[in-house]
């Protein structure tokens, strides 16, 4: 609270006289109220004015630097509710991405041309962010084909956290054989010989996928600084100005954060980072909690600029208390210590004044959380802090009305886009109709934050999820939604925007085209609010504004952003795209 109260007296005590650093003129904008306007005018890292370009033009003196917005849209730079963004900095130079490709011919190709420049020792690696059904083939790939595109260098494809597949090069270089077992929840499928033939299936539970990720080579510090530069920079050219980082498995606080903190401490963070903590040993949540409360305060600024921030814990909170959402596989069932465990975790939240979110799937999980919160409320109001679930596919009704009497948010993602042939599959096409029941939760007014929940399960491209939203199909092309559960594309934006900033505690400084809010900004290449519906997930930004500082730049309406160093270690697919 008392960070939102700085930032509006900050914005408060703007001089209205001052003459603005930037006008941007000639754009396309519209506000969440569906106002029209031309033009923007940027003093020092607030929006001072907004409104008709010939108006603001009278505003500029000679030091004011003008953009032509050549008739683009404006936007609200975006604002991800659910990244594992310092994770995937972490690893973005390592992986062959086939975010967006339409064939899996290409996706092979991907892999055989990176075989060909990986060295010994290392691996070609597709993690996450991708669906068969985007493929004209509509398949997965077999292990019999990653053999012929790399058969001498270890290759493994996550594909969500549903499975995965290993080479024989990788199973090698992993000692998997005949004799080897897979984690509890977890199984190598095995041919009629019984040994493992490369396919690795979580089921429900991907432990065997965690597993052999954390198996890989890491990158060294220095190529783990220059792969979050290069993960950040592509953010910022699809229009993304903040993050809030939803931790991850395998990422621990604060060793695995040391790349997106020394860009902090340079004052070389492009982009906002709102970090929520996640415990990483089951059994020790209450303890690991704890320790990092007495270490650091709730809303901690980690940069004088706050534009790294500690926000609070989540998205998993304890582990006994956390479903999969892996719908090849049945639903699974919470431990039988859950409620003991996420009673103690969330009152320590509580009564620290800490924010969280919860990671849950499946509507009977939700209901067995619930019942743990109304009890707590009961002593401690929920209220005082911010809270939230994070995903909720299946979410009834009835526990919609309860997560707003206790005035909790949810926070969605696009994972139907890329999971909702399966889910379909094995719930049926009624039960898709509401998963999640997005209209539902704005009809009652709880706060709802978009997001990706990339880079692992879904893409971080953000407009895959915006299409998801508004169009209410996958990116197969499966329509999983009627009319009723389909946004409009300015409130999908909102969500983006807005929405997400409710989940940070920040929307009184940012996610709207409004006079004090930061000039975190946007400049789209096409028209998001009137083009062709499959034209969304193309969308890049021409600019990208950070606090009133261009942070990315085409080259289209001001000067090229200036070119990074070439990725580390210079065999990175990320050099050669």
């Amino acid at each position: 609270m008392l960070r939102r109260l700085c930032y509006l007296l900050a914005a408060a005590s703007l001089s209205v006289s001052a003459e603005p650093d930037f006008i941007i003129h000639n754009a396309a904008i519209t506000d969440f109220d569906g106002e029209s306007y031309s033009a923007i005018a940027v003093t020092r890292d607030t929006i001072s004015a907004i409104g008709d370009s010939e108006g603001l033009l009278a505003l500029r003196d000679h030091d004011t630097q003008i953009i032509d917005a050549r008739g683009r849209r404006l936007i609200p730079g975006l604002n991800d509710s659910h990244l594992h963004v310092v994770r995937g900095g972490r690893f973005y130079n390592l992986e062959t991405r086939w975010d967006g490709i339409d064939s899996l011919e290409e996706g092979l190709a991907l892999i055989r041309e990176q075989a060909a420049r990986t060295p010994e020792g290392q691996w070609v690696r597709v993690i996450g962010g991708w669906t068969p059904f985007q493929f004209r083939e509509r398949r997965m790939p077999t292990v019999a084909e990653l053999n012929e595109a790399a058969p001498d260098t270890p290759v493994f494809v996550l594909f969500l956290y549903s499975g995965g597949l290993l080479n024989e090069a990788g199973m090698q270089a992993l000692g998997i054989d005949a004799n080897s077992e897979a984690p509890a929840g977890s199984r190598f499928e095995r041919d009629s010989d019984g040994r493992p033939t490369g396919v690795l299936v979580a089921d429900p539970n991907p432990a065997v996928l965690y597993q052999t990720i954390a198996r890989l080579p890491p990158m060294n510090a220095e190529q783990q600084l220059s792969s979050t530069r290069h993960f950040y920079r592509h953010l910022l050219s699809l229009g993304v100005t903040s993050a809030v980082d939803a931790g991850g498995g395998g990422h621990s606080f604060p060793e695995d954060y040391a790349a997106t903190a020394e860009l902090a401490a340079r004052g070389e963070l492009s982009l906002r980072v709102s970090a929520y903590l996640f415990p990483q040993e089951p059994g020790r949540e209450l303890q690991q909690f704890t320790d990092w409360m007495n270490r650091f305060d709730a809303d901690m600024h980690l940069t004088d600029d706050g534009s790294y921030v500690i926000e609070g814990g989540g998205e998993l909170l304890v582990w006994s208390a956390s479903d999969y959402e892996n719908f090849t596989a049945e639903r699974p069932e919470l431990a039988a210590r859950a409620e003991q465990e996420l009673d103690a975790v969330v009152r320590l939240h509580v009564r620290n004044g800490w924010p969280f979110r919860i990671h849950a799937t499946y509507d009977e999980s939700i209901s067995l959380m619930l019942d743990v919160l109304e009890a707590i409320d009961d002593d401690m109001p929920l209220a005082s802090v911010r809270w939230a679930f994070d995903h909720a596919e299946t979410i009834s009704d009835a526990n919609l009305a309860r997560v707003k009497a206790l005035g909790g948010g949810i926070a969605v993602q696009g994972r139907m886009a890329f999971a909702g042939e399966y889910f379909v599959e094995r719930y049926g096409a009624e039960q898709a109709r509401r998963s999640p029941p997005l209209r539902r939760m704005l009809d009652l007014e709880i706060p709802v934050a978009l997001g990706t929940d990339g880079t692992r399960v879904a893409s971080f491209n953000p407009w895959d999820a915006y299409y998801w939203a508004v169009t209410g199909r996958s990116l197969g092309g499966l329509l999983l939604y009627d009319e009723d559960n389909i946004l409009d594309r300015l409130t999908a934006l909102r969500l983006f925007t807005q929405g997400s900033a409710w989940l940070s505690g920040d929307e009184a400084r940012k996610g709207a085209l409004e006079v004090g809010m930061l000039a975190d900004l946007a400049v789209l290449d096409r028209d998001i609010l009137a083009i062709d519906a499959e034209e969304l997930r193309a969308t890049q930004a021409t600019l990208t504004l950070v606090g009133g500082k261009v942070v990315y730049s085409s080259g289209e309406l001001v000067p090229a952003t200036g070119a990074l160093p070439p990725a580390l270690p210079a065999w990175s697919p990320v050099n050669f795209q």
